[in-house]
C-alpha cells in the first residue's frame, strides 16, 4: 500500500470511529432507558439509576467524534494520532472493566488506524531519532496501553464490587 492509501485508509478509520462514537452518544444520552436494559442486560431499576452517569458518558463519546472530525476537517495528523489515542486507552479499560463488546467497536479499530494514520503520515522509517517516527509513537501508545490495562484490573478488582445484584 503507498503512503497515500496509507492516509486515507487512516481517514476511513477516522470516519467510521466518529460515526460509531457519535452513535454511541445518541445510544447513552437519548435512547439509554428503552435499549440499555436489553442491550446490556441490566434491570430496569438499574437503568433508571444510571441515566445521568450514561449520558454524561455518552457526552464523553460525543467529544471524541468531534475531535476526530475536526482532525479529518484540519488534516491534522497529530491530532487524529491524539483523539485515536484516548479511544484506544479507553476503549481499553471499557473492554476490562465493562464488556468484551468494546474491543471489536473501540479498540480494534482506533489500533487499525493509529497504524495507518502513523504510517500514513510519518513515513520515514530511517531516522530513528526523531520522536515522530512511526515505530516510536506506537510503542508509546502500547505502552500507554499496558497501564490502562493494569490500571483496569486494579480498579476491577479494588473498587468495582462486580459480585452484587441490584
Amino acid at each position: 500500500m503507498t503512503v497515500r492509501g496509507l492516509e486515507i485508509t487512516g481517514d476511513v478509520f477516522c470516519g467510521i470511529l466518529a460515526a460509531i462514537h457519535i452513535y454511541i452518544f445518541v445510544l447513552e444520552t437519548f435512547l439509554w432507558r428503552s435499549r440499555a436494559a436489553k442491550g446490556f442486560n441490566l434491570s430496569q431499576t438499574v437503568v433508571d439509576y444510571s441515566a445521568g452517569l450514561a449520558a454524561n458518558q455518552g457526552f464523553y463519546n460525543l467529544l471524541l467524534a468531534v475531535g476526530l472530525i475536526w482532525s479529518l476537517a484540519e488534516q491534522a495528523p497529530l491530532t487524529k494520532i491524539f483523539f485515536l489515542s484516548a479511544i484506544f486507552t479507553a476503549g481499553l479499560f471499557g473492554f476490562i472493566t465493562a464488556s468484551v463488546r468494546i474491543l471489536f467497536v473501540q479498540v480494534i479499530p482506533s489500533f487499525l488506524a493509529l497504524i495507518f494514520v502513523n504510517f500514513g503520515y510519518f513515513p520515514n522509517l530511517n531516522n530513528w531519532s526523531n520522536w515522530r517516527h512511526p515505530l516510536w509513537t506506537l510503542m508509546i501508545i502500547v505502552g500507554a496501553g499496558l497501564i490502562t490495562m493494569a490500571l483496569a484490573f486494579l480498579i476491577k478488582k479494588k473498587l468495582l464490587n462486580t459480585n452484587q445484584q441490584v
